[in-house]
């Protein structure tokens, strides 16, 4: 629902954009309200991200590989403020996950790392540590992860701080819970965290060190021979066309009537015919009245009566190979085992934007 009401705040958005460029008076007031609805997408991004419903793109990974590209971005986001350590370790397995994720799990850890030393540790004198290990099912469970497969793949992100109050070690991954001031951090920090390494299929715990400081632990099930043979291979993003008008009939599903009436108005200035349509039963009327003259099918996924799924396999008789695309703010994992044999089908996350949906509508019915 919050997805919902964002995509119809920003699709309306980039139409006003649109008519009033930089330069224009009413510029400055549409872009801050702009920037709000974009922060509002990534609150409700790491709120499923907690819950462990947000889009996830697998892929085989390497943990040493992802932590070194990614220390660089990491050491000038930490700044003068502390030093940034790394330590690999042998033999750590491969794994499936989504790299963006975990890139983002590293980060809010060193950045959490980083504010905990703030004021404590003398200026340049903190040290944050990234250590990758290969571990075995037993050395996991000893670490803090009873449920841990037979080998463990960990990252663990340390400080030289103060380490965690034991008051707080049980509520730390909860969301919106935070210690800092008022407009310092929404709480979503280590819950976005927790909600990452859960949906990876592992665990992350938080420990104090001996001597100073503590270790946050994100523990991934290594990837079996079958899982490694079996995943798809990540494809470079094709830079998208700079002109996003295009031709062709669109028949564009869903129930709610804010999005969908907006969504079919830019698309319709982007030279489109548009077919709107209230929810799955109308969607497969429609799709029989207009059999073989539809280009593409847009549906929402989650709909009252019949869902987007569903529409699908009743409307492909009439579709023909017309390209669809499934827009939704759950992740595509929580569906795509109904879509069965489909072929041709794409995804697209809540909240929209127009420029996304369009350069997207373009490449599907281009690639058909």
């Amino acid at each position: 629902d919050f997805n919902n009401l964002l995509t119809a705040i920003q699709l309306q958005l980039s139409g006003l954009l649109e008519r009033h460029p930089v330069g224009d008076p009413s510029y400055e007031g549409l872009n801050e309200i702009r920037q709000t609805a974009i922060r509002a997408a990534d609150l409700v991004r790491k709120l499923l991200a907690f819950s462990r419903k947000s889009t996830v793109r697998r892929e085989r990974l390497d943990l040493g590989e992802l932590v070194g590209e990614f220390a660089v971005l990491l050491r000038r986001l930490l700044r003068e403020d502390v030093r940034l350590e790394t330590d690999y370790g042998r033999d750590v397995p491969l794994v499936l996950a989504d790299k963006s994720q975990l890139e983002t799990a590293v980060m809010n850890l060193a950045v959490n790392a980083r504010d905990a030393m703030r004021g404590v540790v003398e200026p340049g004198a903190g040290v944050v540590t990234i250590k990758t290990r290969r571990l075995t099912g037993a050395q996991a469970r000893d670490l803090g992860w009873r449920e841990a497969t037979e080998e463990v793949a960990l990252i663990e992100v340390s400080d030289t701080g103060p380490g965690v109050p034991a008051a707080l070690l049980d509520k730390i991954f909860e969301p919106f819970f935070t210690t800092k001031a008022v407009n310092e951090g929404t709480g979503m920090g280590l819950a976005t965290v927790y909600g990452i390494a859960q949906q990876a299929g592992g665990h992350i715990t938080v420990a104090n060190l001996e001597n100073a400081g503590a270790a946050f632990r994100i523990f991934l099930p290594a990837a079996t021979a079958e899982e490694l043979v079996e995943a798809p291979v990540v494809e470079k993003v094709v830079k998208a066309p700079r002109d996003l008008s295009g031709a062709g009939r669109i028949l564009f599903v869903e129930d709610e009537a804010a999005v969908r009436g907006i969504a079919a108005r830019l698309l319709r200035q982007r030279g489109y015919e548009v077919i709107e349509a209230a929810d799955g039963e109308e969607a497969l009327i429609l799709a029989e009245e207009w059999a073989g003259q539809i280009d593409m099918l847009i549906s929402d996924v989650i709909m009252p009566g019949l869902d987007g799924p569903s529409l699908l396999r009743k409307a492909r008789p009439f579709l023909g190979d017309a390209p669809v695309m499934f827009i939704s703010g759950y992740a595509e994992s929580d569906f795509s085992d109904l879509l069965q044999d489909e072929v041709g089908v794409s995804f697209l996350p809540k909240p929209l934007d127009i420029k996304t949906l369009a350069e997207r509508v373009k490449q599907e019915l281009h690639a058909g």
